[in-house]
């Protein structure tokens, strides 16, 4: 039996593996705190030029770039009490923004799907 043709199913299995793994980071998580950790979700990131997050606090943009290169941004803030946060996203035609009441805990969770921000979990605490 020829040696080579032994080694072939072994490398296919080594190229798919590489490029599955090529891009393993879905998610980025920045902000300046830990009181409420927003998430959103990018279900399409076609025309989209920039995200920019908003709490009473911090203020957080999130590049071209940053964009295209995961589908998940996680944001955290501190917010003692209660408070609210804002999300825009930027696209080349228009401006899409959603802000909501939060207190410390929540962890709301939003996917922007057919140019509209939907929450999909409110995240509200184990009170």
């Amino acid at each position: 039996m020829n040696r080579n043709v032994s080694k072939y199913p072994f490398l296919l299995v080594f190229l798919i593996l590489a490029i599955s793994c090529s891009n393993t980071e879905q998610s980025i998580t920045f902000g300046d705190g830990d009181d409420v950790i927003v998430t959103l979700n990018i279900e399409n990131n076609e025309n989209i030029e920039e995200i920019e997050f908003f709490s009473e606090v911090d203020f957080q943009s999130i590049s071209k770039a940053e964009i295209a290169s995961f589908k998940s941004f996680i944001y955290g803030f501190d917010n003692k009490g209660e408070g609210t946060f804002k999300i825009c996203i930027y696209k080349l035609n228009d401006t899409i923004c959603r802000e909501s009441y939060v207190e410390q805990g929540y962890t709301p969770e939003l996917i922007f799907k057919n140019d509209s921000l939907i929450f999909i979990n409110y995240g509200i605490g184990p009170y």
